[in-house]
């Protein structure tokens, strides 16, 4: 496949899987980097046991298995793959991605951008109704960023959104057109668009007091029927939705879909063979390769992202370069691999994936060397710390490894569980009470999007990493759409952060949407900046 400049995508298929979470991403683009048709891609898919082939049809309910309980469902803030699925059905982003990963306008008609990237025209669709009955138009655009960059609503986009510095709707609040004001260039805005913060939600509700964290009225092909904690979250089909597929049918094609969060990966797969449940995600190679010897089949989503360990650098240990180098060094990738994985995944060394046009494998974070751990350990007079991770198997397994290669070399590790959901929350707070934590980098399209993870103050940098050279030189990146110019500066990022180890990349991830083909058409193509989840709008049911 290759892109409109000449570029083969860097989407990598990946021989397997992990999620101990998620986090600042890892990405690549295509050589010309044009704000409008920027290519590439973060993920590619391919499905087991149904075969490829989509009939899609009209009418019937799912019921999807997630990984964990919901976090968040506002817009700006959903990130876990659980509010991901759900806020995809209940908004439309207002930029997306086509099937081979260029961006392109969504619930936007248009998005251009200014000769100098730091004025963009975008135009929303005409004749769209929030669920509430409210229109969309430019004035719901502006008091969806204005709400955002509001410090009272506490959304981690903030810094990100902070670049917006005015918006002015040239055709009046009830017209279609916005026009952006940012504070610098800044070639990959209308990537930020095809994420949560492009999700737009109807400012009446606002206006109401609606808690977008646990309500919604959006735009989306389903409106939010039930919201029950821990236990479902139900999804009922919009009559007034405007969207149709290529066969002029409306969508979306289900009545409903009902999501439940299960915790536990094998609990997952016997709720699959109960017919409790139609479909769920995962994060854990293991379980595609079980639940395809059952006889089911699977969506495999692989691209950038992979597992990582954040250090919190705003106090000690890790505030000083020596203890992340020393954890660098301690930890055996290969090792890991083949205990935990049976060889089947490849180790990470750095942000990006190693076909990225941006990868630089001159650079990246030091490999395993057990002797100059040891050392760096001695060096510093010890080294004491906890590592806080999600409550599952797979995490118990890989930390099992992780300590003892880390007490081999002197350290003294304590292994902190949490619930996912609330994890996510405690990272994203940025309170600063961890000291180490799994994570999982984001499958991002364009390379910007390590900025938010390494930028000083930025609300995405939960390891509160802060270098003026490496601020400059990711703030000098996004200013330009020359690809050689944003390839030698992303060089030379990875040189720094490959020395300072603000982040420890481990072994890069694969995702899985497990599913019963005698309920569940095959799956649509995974979004590409996302860690595997689906449009609920495309999804359907066949007979069985």
């Amino acid at each position: 496949m290759k892109s409109e400049n000449g570029h083969t995508p860097w989407l990598r298929i990946i021989g397997v899987v992990v999620g101990l979470v998620l986090v600042a991403g890892a990405c690549g683009s295509s050589k010309s980097a044009s704000p409008t048709t920027t290519g590439g891609g973060g993920s590619t898919t391919s499905t087991t046991a149904a075969g490829p082939v989509r009939k899609p049809v009209k009418g019937g309910s799912l019921v999807f298995g997630t990984e964990s309980d919901v976090a968040t469902l506002a817009p700006g803030e959903a990130a876990q793959p659980s509010d991901k699925l759900i806020t995809l059905g209940l908004y439309d982003p207002l930029m997306s991605y086509d099937k081979d990963g260029n961006i392109t306008p969504f619930l936007a008609t248009s998005m251009e951008a200014s000769s100098t990237l730091d004025q963009y025209t975008m135009k929303v669709r005409a004749d769209v109704t929030f669920h509430d009955g409210t229109p969309l138009n430019a004035d719901a655009v502006v008091k969806h960023f204005n709400r955002l960059k509001d410090p009272a609503t506490g959304c981690q986009c903030q810094t990100t959104i902070a670049a917006i510095t005015s918006m002015e709707t040239p055709d009046g609040p009830t017209g279609l057109t916005v026009v952006f004001h940012l504070s610098t260039p800044d070639v990959a805005f209308p990537h930020l668009l095809a994420g949560s913060s492009g999700y737009v939600e109807s400012p009446t509700a606002v206006a109401g007091g609606l808690n977008l964290k646990t309500g919604e009225s959006g735009t989306g092909p389903f409106t939010l029927a039930e919201f029950s904690p821990g236990d479902r979250v139900v999804l009922k089909a919009y009559p007034g939705y405007w969207g149709k597929d290529e066969n002029g049918i409306q969508l979306p094609y289900l009545d409903s879909l009902t999501v439940k969060p299960i915790a536990d990966a094998g609990q997952r797969v016997a709720a699959l063979q109960t017919g409790d449940i139609d479909i769920f995600q995962t994060a854990d190679s293991g379980t595609i390769k079980t639940s395809e010897d059952k006889g089911f089949a699977a969506q495999r989503v692989s691209g950038s992202s992979s597992t990582i360990l954040l250090m919190n650098e705003s106090k000690p240990p890790f505030n000083n370069v020596k203890a992340r180098q020393a954890v660098a060094y301690a930890t055996d990738k290969d090792l890991i691999n083949k205990r935990a994985y049976s060889g089947v995944r490849n180790p990470s060394y750095s942000a990006f994936a190693p076909d990225s046009p941006y990868y630089d494998p001159k650079a990246g974070t030091p490999h395993y060397d057990p002797d100059k751990a040891r050392a760096l350990v001695k060096e510093l007079g010890g080294l004491t710390f906890t590592i806080t991770c999600i409550d599952t198997p797979e995490a118990a397994t890989v930390l099992a490894i992780v300590k003892q290669l880390g007490e081999d070399v002197g350290m003294h590790i304590t292994i902190e569980k949490q619930e996912q959901g609330v994890f996510v929350n405690r990272i994203f707070s940025k309170g600063g009470d961890y000291e180490a934590a799994c994570f999982r980098s984001g499958q991002i399209v364009d390379p910007d999007a390590i900025r938010s993870g390494l930028t000083t103050g930025d609300a995405g940098n939960v390891v509160f990493y802060s270098n003026p050279t490496v601020d400059k030189l990711l703030d000098e990146a996004r200013q330009t759409a020359d690809f050689d110019t944003r390839k030698a500066k992303y060089f030379q990022v990875q040189e720094i952060t490959g020395n300072e180890v603000p982040i420890i990349t481990t072994l890069y991830d694969l995702f899985g949407n497990v599913y019963n083909a005698k309920r569940v058409g095959p799956p649509p193509q995974a979004e590409f900046n996302s860690l595997g989840a689906l449009k609920p709008g495309l999804l359907y049911a066949v007979g069985g």
